[in-house]
């Protein structure tokens, strides 16, 4: 069975994006920019993977049936899946796990300009790519 990989560009009452820095001891791509998401368990839809996901590496909550599909696109023999969040409550305070040292909120300007760079995570860039082209 295929890997299947879903994040998510969480959005916040104010229309900004939330945007993660991976810490230096992540085992993938230590220091890279990043957003909440990680693997499809072979039991789970994609939709609640990535509220299950959002909600381990940030402690915000999100409503999987409120998920809206943005792409999937194969990369090797992994999916990747990027969805758009909106969260519900307009105070939510993120709480990072380990695996994310720092994050900040941007604009739809600044994420559709986020930059590429070698050695990126492919799922990044096929993020990047999918912004750039909106």
């Amino acid at each position: 069975m295929a890997k299947i990989v879903a994040k998510a560009l969480v959005r916040n009452s104010e229309g900004l994006y939330l945007v993660l820095y991976r810490s230096n001891t992540h085992p993938l791509f230590p220091e890279h920019i990043d957003f909440p998401g990680g693997e499809v368990e072979p039991e789970e839809i994609p939709e609640v993977a990535v509220a299950r996901e959002i909600q381990e590496e940030t402690g915000l909550s999100v409503n999987p049936n409120k998920l809206k599909k943005l792409f999937a696109k194969q990369y090797r023999q992994t999916t990747h899946m990027l969805f758009e969040a909106k969260l519900a409550e307009p105070d939510a305070k993120v709480a990072l796990s380990w695996e994310h040292e720092d994050y900040r909120w941007i604009t739809p300007e600044e994420l559709k300009s986020l930059p590429k760079f070698p050695g990126a995570d492919p799922y990044y860039t096929d993020a990047v790519d999918y912004l750039s082209s909106q």
